[in-house]
């Protein structure tokens, strides 16, 4: 009779191996849920840190964000596929599809879209919540809340008239007159008013530096138009500035956006006791004349019009050029090359192989971008200018953001 050793040892084998492997399968840890990590922020120009986990190697999920900003619903979407380990890092990892199309952690903030698009107050000083929710296969797999603080909720902010000014006077909560931090005059373009001045100085304050806003045409008292603006206008809310406590008075800074920008420019230039240097995004190395009159001129000084350039004028008249090169201090320019109101880029190209030290100047060139580069940035305001690209604007406000901060931080050392 044949021996039945012989298939009895196979089988005790293969019943080993199965043990062995219920065995490795009880053992084994669990396979982590998906979930939303989110770093929270410790500022409104702290951008966050968002990842997916948990997906599944390889996985393709769909990550939505919506919130409710001044009123208005706004949503952005993006299609994302999984690492080996499952993951999504948004700072490093891009869409497939999506209304950003970069590695962007902020991609589901900024690139919100839905019935507003302006810049609205609300939008940008108002506290909200943005609900990020990630799905695949239309299932729901998870969801998380991020509570986003606006910009100026660490800022106290005054209207000021002193001098006959049209001003608001911001500053970071809890400013001691023992203080002594670096300031900045800031005035807006050819729109006029106070709004974009006094919105401009509030993300000053909420990077911690105290920070005047002015109207110098369209408010009660001024010019009804960009001519004829008094530069002492600007003089007048610089010795103000010097006169407050916790002011750093060697430390005081322009920032003018757009036509403004050439106003930055040149008081840093012929002011230097009173200017440390200049903010001009969008702005001129030029003085042009009066808008939309430029049979006048835009500014004057003791009664008497700056030497202006006409905008059809080329060659520049050299009296009408902004001496840069006496400005020895810091200074930020920025453009966009898809800019549709003027210029922008030809015009720093203009002037930045002028100043005198080029290591004090700092440029942002960002190819796309449009004419609204200085709004706070990670919010859907103001990027759906013809011709341009939303994500480049963007990108833009990012780089010149942290450019004022850099400044502004080592003018404080």
């Amino acid at each position: 009779m044949a021996s039945r050793r012989r298939d009895r040892a196979p089988a005790a084998a293969l019943l080993l191996i199965a043990l062995s492997a219920v065995t490795a399968a009880c053992s084994a840890p669990p396979e982590p849920e998906p979930a939303i990590e989110v770093v929270p922020q410790d500022g409104a120009f702290d951008p966050l840190a968002i990842t997916l986990t948990g997906l599944g190697a390889g996985r393709e999920v769909r990550l939505v964000a919506t919130a409710d900003l001044a009123g208005t619903a706004m949503s952005s979407r993006a299609t994302f596929v999984a690492d080996d380990d499952g993951r999504v890092d948004l700072s490093t990892t891009a869409p497939t599809q999506g209304s950003w199309t970069t590695p962007d952690a902020m991609g589901p903030l900024w690139s919100m879209t839905g019935g507003r698009s302006g810049a609205d107050a609300g939008i940008l000083t108002n506290d909200h919540a943005v609900r990020l929710e990630v799905s695949a296969d239309g299932k729901a797999l998870a969801g998380t809340t991020v509570e986003r603080s606006g910009y100026g909720a660490d800022v106290e902010v005054r209207d000021v008239s002193d001098g006959g000014m049209v001003a608001a006077y911001a500053t970071p909560d809890g400013l001691s007159a023992d203080s002594s931090l670096p300031a900045v005059l800031v005035f807006s373009g050819s729109e006029g008013g106070l709004d974009n001045a006094r919105a401009s100085a509030v993300w000053l304050a909420e990077l911690g530096y105290p920070a005047l806003g002015i109207s110098y045409f369209k408010s009660p008292g001024q010019p009804p138009a960009l001519a004829d603006v008094p530069v002492e206008t600007f003089l007048t809310g610089l010795a103000w500035l010097h006169d407050q406590p916790g002011v750093d008075t060697e430390r005081v800074f322009t920032f003018g956006i757009s036509r403004g920008g050439e106003m930055a420019l040149w008081l840093a230039a012929n002011r230097p006791d009173e200017v440390y240097g200049a903010f001009a995004p969008t702005g001129s190395g030029i003085v042009y004349c009066g808008y939309p009159d430029a049979a006048r001129p835009a500014w004057t000084l003791a009664g008497a019009g700056l030497p202006c350039a006409p905008y059809s004028r080329d060659p520049v008249p050299p009296e009408a050029q902004v001496t840069v090169e006496e400005i020895a201090a810091p200074v930020v320019l920025a453009c966009g090359t898809a800019d549709p109101q003027w210029a922008a880029c030809e015009l720093l190209a203009e002037m930045e192989p002028r100043f005198g030290d080029p290591g004090q100047v700092r440029t942002i060139v960002q190819k796309g971008a449009g004419h609204y580069l200085t709004f706070a940035p990670y919010l859907p305001v103001a990027l759906d200018e013809s011709g341009t690209t939303p994500a480049a604007t963007h990108q833009a406000r990012v780089d010149f953001w942290n450019a004022v901060e850099e400044v502004l931080a080592e003018a404080r050392q």
